[in-house]
């Protein structure tokens, strides 16, 4: 299990979207890192791809500062995929792959995608 004090909502949340990708943010909230949950609103591929409800992001922005987007790979490898790191950097927000089954979290900061 991870130090993050978010993992236990992601963790639940990708296993509650299973086969689809879930989507989430994390937040600063007063001070605390929180999980938002946010709806994959990919219209094809659901279960390979990830767009978040604009709702949601901006739903999470009234509530805190976004501090990262996390998203899971339910039928794939557990490494970030191409569009991922381009999106981390497009983004400037560091990305995080959960996969409930090992309960393990993996994170690509924007400094470390090469262009």
């Amino acid at each position: 299990m991870t130090c993050n004090t978010w993992a236990t909502e992601a963790y639940k949340h990708a296993t509650e979207c299973h086969p689809e990708e879930c989507c989430g943010l994390v937040l600063d909230i007063e001070g605390k890192q929180t999980y938002w949950k946010c709806k994959n609103i990919s219209k094809a591929y659901k279960e390979d791809s990830f767009v978040i409800d604009p709702i949601d992001w901006a739903d999470g922005e009234d509530q805190g500062e976004v501090l990262g987007i996390v998203h899971s790979h339910p039928n794939g490898l557990f490494e970030f995929s191409h569009t991922d790191k381009i999106s981390c950097k497009y983004n400037d927000l560091p990305f995080y792959l959960v996969d409930p089954k090992t309960e393990s979290i993996i994170k690509l900061d924007p400094l470390e995608v090469d262009d």
